[in-house]
């Protein structure tokens, strides 16, 4: 990430992401509680710890071994800091700072390749020092179809000024038609954009 955009305070975007670890992951965060509601790495060297604050109040601590398919390197392999929010039912709620979308198709691309699931759940627009997020998008309003197949768009790039991927070929990897797909994602961006002027006017 540059250094530009966090100086001069340009754009940028705020990406919220479900994780779901690989069974067999090493990482502690949701090995040591299935919920949390605030989550502290502390990552030196080789080794990790993690503090995990369950809902009843309990702090737990956890330790594992700092590797390339942590989850923190993945985050650091595209130049950005992972912030842990919590824990529900298994599945961490990570929010990360990012300058444009292919940092988030990049962030994407590199979890699929450590965790056994990552779904985007919000995007913000972000300006300023302050980080005053300006243009909401909340996918968790949208159907599961419907977030899959924009989530789907937007990390390969489909509504990119110079895309090189059909709306064919999405449909293919979802293994539904083109109308279907044209038409989910007709109906999620629609919504997206009630929200954000319904939010707008509040």
């Amino acid at each position: 990430m540059s250094d530009a955009a966090g100086a001069d305070g340009d754009r940028r975007l705020r990406v919220d992401l479900d994780v779901d670890q690989l069974a067999d992951g090493g990482c502690p965060i949701a090995a040591e509680s299935d919920e949390a509601t605030e989550v502290a790495v502390s990552a030196v060297g080789d080794d990790c710890v993690v503090d995990v604050t369950t809902p009843d109040g309990d702090v737990r601590r956890g330790t594992g071994e700092v590797d390339e398919d942590c989850l923190c390197h993945a985050f650091s392999r595209v130049g950005c800091a992972p912030h842990f929010r919590r824990v529900e039912a298994g599945t961490i709620l990570v929010t990360a700072y990012v300058d444009d979308r292919s940092a988030v198709r990049d962030l994407v691309e590199e979890l699929r390749e450590v965790v056994d699931r990552v779904r985007l759940v919000r995007l913000a627009v972000v300006e300023g020092p302050d980080a005053t997020e300006q243009v909401t998008f909340d996918l968790s309003e949208l159907t599961p179809k419907q977030r899959r197949g924009l989530e789907l768009a937007v990390v390969r790039g489909y509504f990119d000024d110079d895309r090189d991927v059909r709306l064919s070929d999405l449909a293919d990897e979802l293994g539904i038609s083109k109308s279907a797909l044209s038409q989910r994602l007709r109906t999620a961006q629609a919504k997206l954009v009630t929200d954000v002027f319904d939010d707008a006017e509040e």
